[in-house]
């Protein structure tokens, strides 16, 4: 017979892969003063309300029955509709200009890459019969639903970062202090031009603006400190 995951190791990795994407994410929002756009509180929260709720909800599933809508799929489903919800409330204004540059957007077309797959397995002649199984834990199916969701976050992430590249802000501090000026935060500026913004520097009457992108020097028309 083959062998089960249990249940507290699969729990000990959902955790780990919660953690971990969710960490990185926290880091990319302070590394890049909010440039990535990433929200940390909310996966954080989001996550561990899942996991809180999957931990005392009871067991109420039959001794044992045959899957026919398998768990991958309501799962993946469900997160689908919630991605879309969230990248429709967070950053509705800027959806269609700028989804290259938003993160969530990546995580989103895995997911629905994710989706596609199985659902194409499933019409498959390669598929195999499903047979009767043991219904899972509570904590068990949170647990699935856990690395469903954030194995994708984080591995996207890291995708994101390698090959979109932008500047961090202790990467760009020594060229705006080269200029004489003191790093203040970051602006959205022209974002047809600058996607991810703009690291804002200023020295007396003088103001700096450089690209979160490249971390070239950037021109922009500040309203309330024309030059």
């Amino acid at each position: 017979m083959k062998n089960r995951l249990s249940t507290p190791a699969l729990a000990v990795s959902a955790i780990a892969v919660w953690v971990a994407a969710c960490g990185l994410m926290t880091w990319v929002h302070f590394a890049y003063d909010g440039a990535v756009s990433v929200n940390p509180v909310y996966w954080w929260v989001y996550g561990g309300a899942i996991l809180l709720i999957g931990a005392l909800s009871e067991n109420d599933a039959p001794k044992q029955e045959t899957d026919r809508n398998p768990r991958w799929e309501s799962v993946l489903l469900l997160l689908l509709a919630t991605a879309l919800i969230y990248l429709l409330v967070d950053q509705c204004s800027n959806l269609t200009q700028f989804l290259l540059y938003y993160l969530p957007f990546w995580w989103l077309a895995l997911m629905l890459l994710l989706a596609l797959g199985i659902t194409a397995y499933q019409r498959s002649r390669f598929r195999r019969p499903m047979r009767p199984r043991r219904p899972h834990t509570s904590l068990f199916n949170t647990s699935v639903f856990l690395l469903v969701e954030f194995a994708p976050l984080l591995l996207v992430t890291l995708i994101y970062l390698a090959v979109v590249h932008p500047v961090t802000v202790d990467e760009i501090t020594p060229i705006g202090e080269a200029e004489g000026g003191q790093f203040f935060g970051r602006i959205d500026g022209d974002r047809t031009q600058t996607p991810l913004g703009l690291y804002f520097f200023a020295d007396g009457d003088h103001w700096y603006y450089y690209d979160v992108l490249t971390g070239a020097p950037a021109a922009y028309d500040d309203p309330y400190h024309p030059d």
